[in-house]
């Protein structure tokens, strides 16, 4: 992933609701800006911050630099995994930036649906898109019974943003 700029994530980050004891997923496959600044909002907001690494560097990583930090759960994570239900678990916002020209998307956002909470978002990073990739980002995210999706394209340089959210009652789920 390219750089982020540090004002724009800021800005981002504006979307989480500024309440302590939320619960924060961020699926990552490298380590950049948002990753921290996460971690930052997290500790100042006294919400727990869960970061699942999809590469061995990045956890490898991850676990030293952030080891002090109490509110910051990281696990290495398998994208392939038959469920992404661990412990339970219900998540307030979930971050993607991964790369989706290799992970399946349709299989990556229905794993998803049943570790957001009801009225939860997702907020997935995603190389610059064309009108027609935007398009069928918003289908997927239908049939997968995702609502209320916003591509915001103008916000980082290199990034698009796509916002969605999980509702109850929707579909089969």
């Amino acid at each position: 992933m390219k750089n982020l700029e540090q004002d724009k994530v800021k800005q981002l980050l504006q979307i989480i609701q500024s309440k302590p004891g939320q619960r924060i997923v961020h699926f990552s496959d490298g380590s950049h800006l948002l990753t921290k600044n996460l971690s930052d909002f997290c500790e100042n907001h006294h919400s727990h911050y869960y970061l699942y690494c999809t590469k061995d560097a990045f956890y490898d990583k991850s676990v030293t630099k952030y080891a002090n930090q109490t509110y910051m759960h990281i696990s290495k994570f398998n994208l392939h995994r038959p469920k992404y239900m661990m412990r339970a678990i219900e998540y307030d916002y979930l971050f993607a930036t991964l790369d989706f020209t290799v992970e399946d998307k349709v299989e990556f956002l229905g794993k998803c649906y049943p570790i957001i909470r009801t009225g939860g978002n997702i907020i997935i990073l995603i190389p610059n898109s064309t009108y027609a990739q935007r398009d069928e980002w918003r289908d997927v995210l239908v049939e997968q019974y995702y609502v209320s999706t916003n591509i915001i394209d103008d916000l980082f340089e290199d990034y698009d943003v796509i916002v969605s959210k999980r509702m109850h009652g929707w579909g089969g789920k």
